[in-house]
């Protein structure tokens, strides 16, 4: 019994205080860059993003890594198992991992369940779409040079607006409602807003980030807020980004009116949920349909080589200096036990 209280007590430190703090140090940092009015909504969104699921992979990375190479103990996992000898040294470190893993699996596969079950709409086979609606598409895309590397798929679920799916091949998928009533020039104009979202794999980022903030439900709480400013943030970025690539403004915004209506919640729709976040869009599109923006923000692009590069360094970490932190934690945890036991 004695051997599973580090495992278990460490676990529930880790992530009922470590992540906690962490999120509370991400949520400073993302107050103060989100007071910097000066450099506008649209810049240190790679950033944000970094600080939002970084506060959680990284410190999980580190802690998994750590009880790995001390569970190790220069020999392989197979002698932590039957030797007696390394039995001490080594079993207490690799259940740590193993409980770490085990409640990250449980609150990982429970948000996945959410958002999969039944929310993201099929489409539809080649010879089943609609050939009118499918020309129409064809002729609209060979219009536009910028739309031209784009698959679009059409879906007939009800109610469903425009969308970008898919983690590693995003396409975009029309609803064949939305494209009836709405004109060539605004269906142009959302096909270039969710271009964006296929070109900087939108759907995968969000996913990430999902899942990083379902591994930290009270850091989810702290953090919430500046989740839902980022969304909103990324979403007008991809407007302004539509409209710089050639898209026409006043169309775009009578898409996302058009748009705003119930739709699947879980993948990066072009329709918003929020009426606050609707009607600033709608105005920085008129504002631009006046004065065309300038390029900016290219470093953007940059946050996720950034975020694999510092996630391996905090897996290499733990292996190339000390893990300190962890051996505070394992006796922390054995004089916890030894102070309520008297």
């Amino acid at each position: 019994m004695n051997e599973a209280i580090f495992p278990l007590l460490g676990t529930a430190f880790v992530m009922l205080v470590v992540l906690p703090a962490c999120a509370l140090v991400a949520k400073l940092m993302l107050a103060t860059l989100e007071r910097d009015a000066l450099s506008g909504p649209f810049h240190g969104l790679g950033l944000r993003y970094l600080l939002l699921t970084g506060s959680t992979v990284l410190p999980l990375a580190w802690f998994l890594s750590a009880g790995m190479h001390q569970a190790e103990s220069g020999q392989s996992m197979l002698a932590c198992l039957f030797d007696h000898e390394t039995t001490a040294r080594c079993f207490e470190p690799g259940l740590f991992v193993l409980t770490m893993l085990a409640v990250m699996l449980a609150l990982g596969v429970q948000r996945l369940r959410r958002l999969f079950a039944g929310n993201i709409p099929r489409p539809l086979a080649l010879a089943d779409e609609d050939e009118v609606l499918r020309a129409r598409l064809e002729q609209i895309i060979a219009a536009h040079p910028g739309l031209q590397l784009l698959r679009v798929r059409v879906t007939t679920a009800p109610e469903f607006s425009i969308a970008t799916s898919g983690l590693l091949r995003p396409v975009v998928l029309v609803g064949t409602a939305f494209a009836s009533r709405v004109p060539n020039d605004v269906l142009a104009s959302a096909l270039g807003h969710e271009r964006e979202h296929v070109r900087s794999l939108d759907p995968l980022r969000y996913l990430l980030l999902e899942l990083a903030l379902a591994l930290n439900p009270f850091g989810r709480a702290l953090l919430q807020p500046h989740v839902a400013r980022w969304y909103g943030a990324r979403e007008a970025h991809c407007d302004r980004t539509a409209v710089v690539g050639g898209c026409a403004a006043l169309p775009l915004a009578e898409a996302i009116v058009q748009a705003a209506r119930p739709t699947s919640p879980h993948v990066p729709a072009l329709g918003a949920h929020d009426a606050k976040l609707l009607e600033l869009r709608v105005k920085l599109l008129f504002a631009f349909a006046e004065r065309c923006p300038a390029r900016c923000c290219r470093h953007e692009s940059s946050a996720v080589p950034v975020a694999f590069l510092l996630l391996l360094l905090t897996l290499l970490l733990p292996h190339q200096t000390s893990t300190a932190a962890l051996d505070a934690l394992h006796t922390g945890s054995e004089h916890a036990l030894a102070h309520f036991w008297r």
